[in-house]
């Protein structure tokens, strides 16, 4: 079970940048929700082109990085004590230049830059 999340998080990467991709043998999987949307789309949604959906794309931004916490090893918070916030600039950024690319796929190559900045035990205050 320890090799299941970082071996599926290498694909999913992978995917991304055209290796190998986490997908079926027919190439396809599911996205949920906004996960599904073309970066273009999520750009556009955050501009504010489409009312109503921008609680849509914060909830499902906020809820990768949540699954990221509970699925990678030795990862308590995967934006190091930052918001979501800066990683929807971020993902918003990759996706500006990627507008092709579906969101699922935009976050898990954020994740996978944040991975070595992440955070393993909660902050001493």
């Amino acid at each position: 079970m320890r090799l299941v999340a970082p071996l599926l998080f290498a694909l999913l990467f992978l995917g991304v940048h055209g290796g190998v991709a986490a997908k079926s043998v027919e190439g396809r999987y599911v996205a949920f929700g906004p996960g599904n949307w073309n970066c273009e789309d999520a750009v556009a949604v955050a501009e504010g082109n489409h009312p109503g959906s921008q609680g849509r794309l914060n909830g499902f931004i906020a809820g990768y990085l949540s699954a990221a916490n509970v699925i990678l090893s030795n990862t308590y918070d995967i934006q190091a004590g930052k918001p979501a916030s800066v990683a929807k600039r971020r993902v918003l950024a990759f996706c500006r230049d990627n507008p092709s690319v579906k969101l699922a796929n935009a976050l898990a190559v954020h994740t996978q830059r944040q991975y070595a900045d992440r955070q393993s035990v909660p902050s001493q205050k």
